[in-house]
């Protein structure tokens, strides 16, 4: 993690980072068992805490079977907040990262008390860049049918190597494809284009992790704009063709796509200041 802070939160314990300590033999070590969610603080205050947490719950009770109890959001942003201000980061716009992962598992044969632990970190996050590359990656995104496409599982490997094969490039991020050639997402966010009055996105059958910032977006998009937003399977062609592409996540929120695979594409539209407008103003009635 860049800018990485001093201190961290274990187990709802802030302690000094090189004294977060766990056993070698655990199970997110061997095979990834664990979820995870990031997201914004800006000068300590959330974006829809409650969605991720919420989310965090399901992957929790997914990788369970459903017997470790959930999180409570409020203790998450109590911990969350007493981290910030140990690392002196309250009044900044910040980074954090909460991590489940479970302790113990021997095999296939999981423990069945359940160790886990619960981590996290915050650093300094810096600004969006006003503009941001694209390569299509060779990986393609895993099918919904072999994972649960709504949760951030740790072990998604895909993603990692995606994003390697773009910056050998020199690129920022990468675009997966299905396999069958339709556009997904990217390595770390979810895609929207605009073509004159129509906003498109790829829909839920594309094997998307369907991101909270995606999904807010067309909320915002649906009731304080006239554009059509349209959810469905396209080709690289079809994105190539936009006049304007974005990509959204909760810590980049939305970053306009100068390039994709060497095309061009013209940034800094005003369209992005009315997104921007729109997306500040709907952030203040969901922010806590």
């Amino acid at each position: 993690m860049s800018n990485q802070s001093e201190f961290v939160c274990l187990n709802g314990k802030i302690v000094q980072l090189e004294q977060a300590v766990i056993p070698a033999a655990n199970s997110a070590l061997y095979y990834g068992t664990g979820c995870f969610e990031t997201l914004l603080a800006e000068a300590s205050v959330f974006f829809k805490l409650k969605d991720h947490i919420e989310r965090l719950n399901s992957g929790m009770d997914y990788l369970s079977g459903g017997k470790v109890d959930p999180v409570s959001a409020e203790q998450i942003k109590n911990d969350t907040l007493q981290l910030l201000k140990k690392n002196r980061l309250e009044n900044v716009r910040a980074k954090v990262r909460i991590q489940f992962s479970f302790l113990e598992e021997s095999g296939y044969s999981p423990d069945q008390n359940f160790k886990t632990f619960l981590l996290i970190t915050v650093s300094d996050a810096a600004e969006s860049d006003n503009s941001w590359t694209l390569k299509t990656a060779d990986t393609r995104v895993v099918p919904g049918k072999s994972r649960p496409v709504d949760l951030k599982l740790s072990n998604m490997l895909h993603y990692r190597q995606a994003w390697r094969e773009a910056k050998m490039v020199g690129s920022d991020d990468a675009i997966l494809l299905t396999y069958d050639n339709y556009i997904a997402e990217t390595a770390i966010g979810n895609l929207f284009w605009k073509n004159g009055d129509v906003i498109y996105t790829p829909s839920a059958e594309c094997d998307i992790l369907p991101g909270i910032m995606r999904n807010s977006l067309i909320d915002i998009l649906n009731k304080r704009s006239s554009f059509k937003v349209v959810e469905g399977k396209y080709l690289l062609d079809d994105i190539k063709s936009a006049e304007s592409v974005w990509m959204t996540n909760s810590v980049r929120e939305i970053q306009e796509i100068s390039e994709i695979d060497g095309m061009q594409f013209t940034h800094n539209q005003p369209f992005f200041s009315q997104l921007n407008e729109w997306y500040s103003e709907y952030k203040r009635e969901y922010s806590s």
